[in-house]
């Protein structure tokens, strides 16, 4: 309830009616309702429901942060890892950048290599200012820019549902067991 009240005011906040798509079938606790535009590291415009059909974990970050961003890119690493190649098959990740000045595809392209992300199950990509306060406020991150150009910023990992609903969080970059036996229970097998 608090995440579907967080959402409603950050889309209130943020975009007022506008902020919502016309996906009828979607849950209405739905992240995916979020009308937001992102460019992937390919250079493609998708929208924030880019892994609908997949349960994913979601984070924001930006590619030039010098310890915290690279932490939580392992970590999201690390929790996949634990998963069976199948379940592993079935997870998509979604990492947003809040710095789309800088984040450009190719930077961001630079970023999957660098850490050896799998761009066949990950997406990297950036979102325009007010999208990406759409998208903070929905998934409850926090974040602000310093005078030295970087960026003060929460560390949240988010499991959504192939729907767009928030099954978890963890703010632990590891050994969160209760967070990875969520992920485990979502990926377990192929929803109808």
């Amino acid at each position: 309830m608090k995440r579907l009240v967080v959402l409603l005011a950050g889309v209130l906040l943020y975009g007022g009616g506008s902020g919502l798509c016309a996906k009828t079938d979607l849950p209405s606790d739905s992240l995916y309702h979020l009308q937001a535009r992102l460019l992937t590291q390919s250079a493609k415009s998708v929208g924030f429901d880019v892994n609908r059909g997949h349960p994913t974990l979601v984070s924001m970050f930006y590619a030039s942060c010098p310890a915290a961003c690279p932490m939580l890119i392992t970590s999201m690493q690390v929790y996949e890892s634990h998963l069976a190649p199948a379940a592993r098959n079935r997870l998509r990740v979604l990492l947003v950048s809040f710095d789309a000045a800088r984040d450009t595809p190719s930077q961001l392209e630079q970023v999957a290599g660098l850490h050896r992300i799998d761009l066949s199950r990950w997406t990297l990509a950036s979102a325009p200012e007010n999208d990406a306060r759409k998208i903070a406020a929905g998934l409850g991150f926090s974040y602000r820019a310093l005078p030295d150009g970087s960026f003060d910023h929460s560390l949240l990992i988010t499991l959504v549902d192939r729907h767009g609903r928030v099954i978890a969080t963890t703010t632990t970059l590891v050994n969160d067991s209760r967070f990875l036996a969520k992920l485990e229970e979502a990926t377990a097998r192929d929803e109808p």
